[in-house]
């Protein structure tokens, strides 16, 4: 049975922002990340100052400096973001081969047979929150068999005491019942149409009849996105996942009938392997530095 991670970086571009520039964010003054929307300037990211002081993300930038006139702010960098949450992932690769990033704020992985390296499935959840914490990364994680149950646990399954969560082989039925229609990935027409059906809760879908179902909401696209959601979520269907492909291990070697017996020898023909790695790197355009 698949096992599945799913991250979530609630305050992503802050934590990105802070770790590239220390003194960008302040600590005890309300900042704001903002970019540019239909209607103007909107806040994309807030601090911990900001979100308590009533800034919301979302929010148009002048009525948020009207609320907050002591706001801070600063264009928001969405391809450093994007950039740095790649490298994430690729370091995700620790726990699994299989990763990748999910959306603006989160990636997931297949930990599938891995676990057992850490010594079981909440000492890997442990270890991936705290090496995240300790780079000042705040997440939370959730663990289930598909990935829709673990996007849902991470993001509505946490509670204060933990930063994951954790649905046990063949639970996700009984563990997703209570949780919001929200966490089904639902766009906010769905959302809506749903609760002013009074189904609040997934676990309220699960004995409606499909056909019944579907003859509530306005399109079959709709009712078909709803079900689709609500199957991935237990099980029921399929999800392919697209992993990340391996970056191409660029070397360069020589071979000798003989062995090398002197450091003049050995110390030239590194050079010279230096000078063809130099080579195959300039042709594909990659730098690095030794």
């Amino acid at each position: 049975m698949k096992r599945i991670v799913s991250v979530w970086l609630p305050a992503w571009p802050i934590a990105r922002l802070q770790r590239a520039s220390p003194r960008a964010v302040p600590e005890d003054k309300p900042f704001a990340l903002v970019a540019s929307g239909a209607h103007g300037l909107l806040i994309s990211a807030t601090n911990l100052c900001a979100a308590q002081a009533g800034v919301a993300v979302g929010a148009r930038l002048t009525d948020a400096r009207a609320a907050v006139p002591s706001l801070i702010c600063r264009a928001a960098e969405p391809r450093e973001d994007d950039i740095a949450l790649l490298r994430l992932a690729r370091w995700a690769g620790r726990y699994g081969p299989n990763r990748n990033t999910d959306g603006s704020a989160g990636l997931w992985i297949d930990i599938t047979g891995v676990a057992h390296l850490y010594g079981g499935e909440e000492n890997l959840l442990d270890d991936l929150s705290q090496r995240l914490a300790g780079f000042g990364v705040p997440s939370h994680a959730g663990l289930a068999d598909t990935f829709g149950g673990a996007y849902a646990l991470a993001r509505f399954g946490i509670s204060d005491a933990s930063t994951w969560a954790l649905a046990a082989a063949g639970t996700g039925r009984a563990v997703f019942s209570s949780f919001p229609v929200e966490s089904l990935r639902l766009d906010a027409k769905s959302v809506l149409l749903l609760k002013r059906l009074g189904l609040r809760c997934i676990g309220q879908l699960y004995d409606i009849p499909r056909d019944s179902l579907a003859r509530r909401f306005r399109s079959k696209d709709m009712a078909g996105e709803v079900l689709t959601r609500l199957d991935q979520a237990l099980g029921l269907a399929q999800e392919p996942r697209v992993p990340l492909a391996e970056p191409p291990v660029l070397s360069v070697r020589r071979v000798f009938a003989e062995p090398l017996i002197s450091s003049d020898a050995i110390e030239t023909l590194a050079a010279d392997l230096c000078e063809e790695l130099c080579a195959v790197l300039a042709e594909k355009g990659r730098g690095a530095r030794a």
